[in-house]
């Protein structure tokens, strides 16, 4: 089982190569040119949406090293590798997150100003994002395959554009969502609750997935 997770954690860092690190590049200069202080949280809502689609391309290169051949014969059964993927998705959590804070600081600290609730929403969204990314696209991708779950994608990705284009237009606010967040407080917990079982009843969907492919 731990040789599996490390094996997808180094497929998913693997896919960090130089296309993603200019489009990363790109899009933390627009947004330090069009959103000033705001920068950081739009960048680290990128920098999730392309955690995600990272999770996708790791599958894609395990097709294209006919994985799954190699590996109907390990004695681990198909809900241990799934288990393992969904695992892998927690684990980069750390990676959004840590992204989160460092480019939030980082434009903090260049234009001198303090915004501790665009801080807290970045946050929030870098530990929220991945593991709903994996809940609505690895089931396409353990039944339909890798094309399938590229498509899916899409809605999300969609939504994330929509969401920085409207803050950046001018259409939502950081007070806006502030209000939201100290209305739905009480409700995080039960929020909490149904994000988790939504992620283990994706995990079981994709498990079922993967045994029929064997």
């Amino acid at each position: 089982m731990r040789g599996i997770i490390y094996k997808d954690l180094c497929l998913f860092f693997k896919g960090v190569d130089k296309i993603v690190l200019l489009v990363l590049g790109g899009l933390l200069i627009l947004f330090a040119a069009e959103s000033g202080v705001y920068a950081g949280m739009l960048f680290s809502f990128a920098l999730d949406m392309m955690v995600g689609l990272l999770h996708l391309t790791a599958l894609e290169k395990e097709e294209k090293t006919a994985w799954g051949k190699y590996q109907r014969t390990l004695p681990v059964g198909a809900g241990k590798v799934v288990a393992g993927k969904y695992a892998v998705v927690l684990l980069t959590v750390l990676v959004s997150i840590t992204g989160a804070v460092v480019s939030n600081l980082a434009a903090f600290a260049f234009y001198r100003t303090f915004l501790p609730e665009a801080l807290i929403w970045s946050v929030l969204v870098a530990a929220v994002t991945p593991p709903v990314w994996a809940a609505f696209n690895l089931p396409f991708y353990y039944w339909l395959g890798s094309q399938v779950a590229q498509f899916t994608c899409f809605p999300l990705a969609f939504f994330f554009f929509y969401a920085i284009k409207n803050f950046e237009a001018g259409m939502w606010a950081l007070s806006d969502l502030t209000f939201l967040a100290e209305n739905v407080r009480s409700l995080l917990p039960l929020a909490l609750l149904a994000l988790a079982g939504v992620f283990l009843a994706s995990l079981a969907i994709s498990a079922a997935g993967c045994r029929c492919k064997r």
